[in-house]
């Protein structure tokens, strides 16, 4: 198979698309990271090892000096810039007025398997150290209705986590093929319990049919809106892999990110 596709562990994989197979079709003339305006380093308590955070700007941030943003924080932040194309995406889908304009922090891990293996002191950091720290220095809107999760497999989990931790900071949360199978779904059974009562939110999950925890997926997103969640659920003929998640991206900023 001559088309193969870099799998982010050092090697390829040979990619078969099927004739119905629709890819995303964003064309990147320049870098990924072109759209990208600050990359900043934390040095983030316990550990002495710097945190990469990427910040993406919408194209009014510099020309619209009174206006405040919605903020979606984004779990492998670096993977979903290169793999996914997500600031690419992002601006072509506020450019068309598909979606508001926001504000994307791309998030990297240090320790990934520890830290987003629906991890308190992840979250912690999230809610308590990054979302104060873009606040001060962005225009942004500063409350929970402002701010949003989105990760993919246990970037998802993570993001599910953070919110049910947090429900006074974050209020949208999405997952791409989120993992919720791991710990005999400790984050299922702990969403299963969660009162929503006084915590609006907004979810997007989203899996594929081949090998990639549909049946978990769909299940959670069936029991959020039977007690009355705001949920998108989304499917497609695909696996676990960023091809799929680049190609559902559009579609989930739209349903987190819209007014």
């Amino acid at each position: 198979n001559a088309k193969k596709i870099d799998n982010g562990v050092g090697g390829e994989n040979s990619v078969v698309e099927l004739p119905e197979y629709k890819a995303e079709t964003i064309r990147v003339f320049h870098s990924p990271r072109t759209n990208i305006a600050h990359k900043l380093e934390l040095g983030i308590k316990p550990s002495k090892n710097n945190r990469q955070v990427a910040i993406f700007l919408p194209p009014t941030y510099a020309t619209n000096s009174n206006k405040h943003y919605p903020v979606l924080y984004v779990q492998d932040g670096d993977e979903y810039i290169m793999r996914a194309l997500a600031a690419a995406i992002a601006a072509r889908e506020i450019n068309s007025g598909k979606v508001t304009s926001f504000i994307i922090v791309f998030v990297d891990p240090i320790n990934r398997i520890k830290e987003y293996w629906a991890n308190d002191a992840f979250a912690d950091f999230m809610a308590k150290e990054l979302v104060p720290m873009i606040d001060k220095n962005y225009r942004t809107i500063k409350s929970r209705d402002g701010r949003a999760l989105l990760g993919a497999s246990l970037g998802g989990v993570q993001s599910v986590w953070t919110y049910m931790k947090y429900p006074d900071v974050f209020a949208r949360v999405g997952g791409q093929s989120s993992a919720f199978w791991i710990d005999d779904e400790r984050t299922v059974k702990r969403l299963t319990e969660f009162d929503f009562t006084n915590h609006n939110a907004r979810f997007y999950l989203d899996a594929g049919t081949f090998g990639d925890g549909r049946e978990t997926s769909k299940r959670v997103a069936e029991m959020l809106k039977a007690r009355g969640v705001d949920v998108t659920y989304v499917e497609s003929n695909a696996g676990h892999n960023w091809t799929a998640w680049r190609d559902r991206l559009a579609g989930a900023f739209v349903a987190l990110m819209r007014e």
